[in-house]
């Protein structure tokens, strides 16, 4: 088993890194004054620092929830939300649950979620195509997809292909796990419906804390019909009994004495600045990389059409203090590619254009 190889270069980069790896919030943007204050009120209630229920605390389930049937006009109650340790642990409970063989996953796919597949040695395709996806599936797969500012790709479902998914699911009676991390960080403020809305009964919609108020608290959570929560709920009492309390109640305060979607949308406004800033540059001096404009989410992904493998590149940009995530690593079998990864919301304007120029020097 290896580690991801985002998180190793994680790892290798320092101050002097011009980092466009991986996907962090950018750390001025956290609510920091808004959740220590929440902090403070937290501490003040000793259960904050006791064990609690595994499938979460009820009053941030019930929030959750009513996010749910308020904004994707999707019938949610508390009963049918399980808080995560991060999304991340997500894909681990679940598979397990499930005890699933086959897999089916958009290629290419975020990395996160094909370690957790591996590791559980399950039978991993792909597809690029509903025609692919229809042909693959069986009864009882698991089919994996992001539905809104893939990562890595960008690409966002639209309506009618969201609906053409929903069919393929009813016709086939697979499993679906639809990731949404980047769903509310939106460059037009509009909130997509999930492809689960359109197929309850066996869909886990994954959703997370970390992209838009803090991934260093860890907490995520899943929607999923009571009976398939049931069953995570084992696995995830198997794992650390319950997510941190604490965490819990900190996020659940905020969101008491704050407008979150207000925080959301500036995070958002300040994402598109540095997302056109970087297109700017790559466009300028980055001729040969082909790629389309983000509506939202955290990243930009093309192909150099003037080189054949972006990973031999990548190395040679980490000597040079530069860093990006080449497209080998988000294909399960590893596959040479050209394509590649940028992150734009953690650098500023001159360490972006300071990285993109540099990459172009080493490219010529």
């Amino acid at each position: 088993m290896k580690r991801s190889y985002i998180r190793e270069i994680l790892d290798a980069i320092d101050e002097n890194t011009i980092s466009f790896a991986g996907g962090l919030p950018n750390e001025d943007l956290f609510p920091s004054k808004q959740l220590k204050k929440a902090s403070k009120k937290v501490f003040k209630n000793k259960n904050s620092l006791q064990y609690s229920k595994s499938q979460g605390i009820d009053s941030l389930r019930e929030k959750i929830a009513n996010f749910y049937t308020k904004y994707y006009d999707f019938e949610t109650s508390k009963d049918e939300i399980l808080i995560t340790t991060g999304s991340q642990q997500a894909f681990d409970i679940i598979l397990k649950s499930l005890d699933a063989k086959n897999l089916v996953v958009e290629s290419p796919s975020y990395i996160g979620a094909l370690s957790a597949f591996k590791i559980l040695k399950t039978n991993i395709q792909e597809f690029k195509t509903f025609e692919q996806l229809e042909n693959i599936l069986k009864k009882d797969d698991v089919i994996y997809s992001i539905s809104d500012y893939q990562n890595p790709s960008t690409n966002t479902y639209t309506k009618k292909q969201r609906e053409e998914f929903a069919n393929i699911l009813h016709k086939k009676d697979v499993y679906f796990i639809e990731d949404a991390a980047y769903s509310l960080l939106s460059f037009d403020g509009k909130i997509r419906k999930p492809i689960s809305r359109l197929y309850k009964d066996k869909s886990y919609h994954l959703g997370t804390f970390s992209k838009i108020v803090a991934p260093g608290l860890r907490v995520g959570w899943i929607r999923a019909n009571k009976e398939l929560i049931e069953k995570i709920l084992a696995v995830k009492e198997s794992l650390d009994l319950h997510t941190s309390t604490f965490n819990q109640m900190l996020i659940d305060t905020y969101l008491d004495e704050n407008d979150v979607f207000k925080h959301i949308k500036k995070n958002a406004k300040n994402y598109k600045k540095r997302m056109n800033f970087m297109a700017d540059c790559m466009e300028k001096y980055l001729p040969n990389f082909e790629f389309k404009r983000p509506k939202g989410g955290m990243f930009i992904y093309g192909r150099f059409n003037n080189i054949d493998d972006s990973m031999n590149l990548a190395k040679e940009a980490l000597k040079e203090n530069v860093a990006f995530v080449p497209a080998e690593v988000f294909y399960f079998d590893n596959q040479k590619s050209n394509e590649a990864r940028f992150n734009f919301t953690n650098c500023d304007f001159k360490k972006t254009k300071k990285g993109i120029r540099l990459l172009a020097k080493l490219i010529k």
